[in-house]
């Protein structure tokens, strides 16, 4: 199992580091999705425009309401890759 978390790693910062340049500007555009049924926030992106971040988040609702989750709301934002891209207030 260490194995397999070591090698996880590697390849997420590898693919951290092989990104260009252009993947962290600040005017990519993110989808905030909070849920209060658990409670968490997911951030889906990037995307090159608010119009394609709107237009893709009514499937995040979509696939979550699936999941059960309740009290969706969606919030998009424009600037740097989110830290978290899920966070969670429940243990």
């Amino acid at each position: 199992m260490f194995e397999i978390s070591m090698l996880g790693m590697f390849f997420t910062a590898f693919w951290l580091l092989a990104q260009p340049a252009s993947s962290t500007r600040r005017d990519e555009w993110w989808v905030e999705v909070d849920t209060d049924s658990p409670k968490r926030t997911y951030y889906f992106g990037p995307y090159d425009s608010r119009e394609e971040a709107s237009d893709r988040s009514t499937g995040y609702i979509r696939d979550l309401e699936n999941k059960g989750a309740k009290k969706i709301t969606i919030n998009l934002k424009q600037g740097s890759q989110p830290t978290q891209l899920r966070a969670s207030e429940e243990s």
